[in-house]
C-alpha cells in the first residue's frame, strides 16, 4: 500500500512539474524520491563522486555581498552579477540539510550549493532551456536518473504548453549533451577556492572554450 501510495505521490508531483516547470519545490521532492533507487547509487558509485565522498569538502556557503566584492573578472564576481542580473540569491538551493549525513546527501548538497556556478561556468541561462541544458550536462558527467526525469517533463511542457520554444530546448539539450562528455568532471571541484580564479581561467581548467559558452549565449 505505502509503494501505491509513493507511486501516486510521484506522478501526481511529476504532472505538476510539467505545468508549471519553475517550481523549484517540485524538483527538490522529485529529487528526494530517487533517494533509493537504482540510478542514485549509479551516481554514487562513479569515480569523482567516489573521489568526493572519499574527502568531501566544508558544504559550499555563499554571500552576494562577498562575492560582488571579489575583483573584476573572477568567478565570484561573475557569479554575482550572474545572480543579480536574475535576481536570485546563492542561498536559494539550500535544500539538503546540514545536520543530514550520508553520502548521497553530501553529494546532492554539493550539487545544489553549486548548482548556479555550473550555470555560470558553462553559459546556461536559467530559463527551461537553459536548466534542460545543464539537466543533459549532468547526465553525460554523471549518469543523473532526475536529470533524465526533468529532460522529460520539459520536452512535455514546451509540447503541450510552449512549442514555439521547442528547438531551443532541442539545442540546449544537445549542447550539454556533447559539452558534458567533452569536459573535465564539474563535481567536485573545489569551487570555493576558485571563487577568486579569472574565470576564463576557471573555464580551462574545465576544457571549455571561449566558443562553446558564445554558442550558449547565441541560443539564449
Amino acid at each position: 500500500m505505502r509503494k501505491i501510495v509513493g507511486l501516486i505521490r510521484f506522478a501526481s508531483t511529476y504532472v505538476r512539474l510539467v505545468r508549471d516547470t519553475d517550481r523549484l519545490d517540485l524538483v527538490f521532492a522529485l529529487a528526494d524520491s530517487f533517494d533509493e533507487s537504482p540510478g542514485l547509487q549509479r551516481m554514487l558509485a562513479s569515480p569523482e563522486v567516489k573521489q568526493y565522498l572519499a574527502r568531501p569538502l566544508p558544504p559550499l556557503t555563499l554571500k552576494l555581498a562577498d562575492l560582488r566584492a571579489m575583483p573584476e573578472g573572477s568567478l565570484g564576481r561573475e557569479f554575482a552579477a550572474f545572480l543579480d542580473q536574475r535576481k536570485l540569491d546563492p542561498t536559494g538551493v539550500y535544500h539538503s540539510a546540514l545536520d543530514t549525513a550520508g553520502d548521497a546527501v553530501e553529494m546532492k548538497r554539493h550539487l545544489e550549493r553549486s548548482h548556479d556556478l555550473w550555470h555560470t561556468v558553462l553559459g546556461f541561462d536559467t530559463d527551461v532551456a537553459g536548466e534542460l541544458g545543464l539537466q543533459a550536462f549532468y547526465i553525460a558527467q554523471l549518469h543523473s536518473p532526475l536529470g533524465h526525469l526533468l529532460l522529460s517533463a520539459g520536452l512535455l511542457n514546451g509540447m503541450l504548453f510552449h512549442h514555439e520554444d521547442g528547438d531551443r530546448r532541442m539545442e540546449a539539450i544537445t549542447r550539454g549533451w556533447r559539452l558534458g562528455q567533452a569536459t573535465r568532471p564539474l563535481f567536485g571541484a573545489d569551487w570555493a577556492a576558485m571563487l577568486t580564479w579569472p574565470i576564463e581561467q576557471v573555464r580551462a581548467h574545465f576544457g571549455i572554450r571561449p566558443e562553446d559558452v558564445r554558442a550558449a549565449a547565441l541560443a539564449a
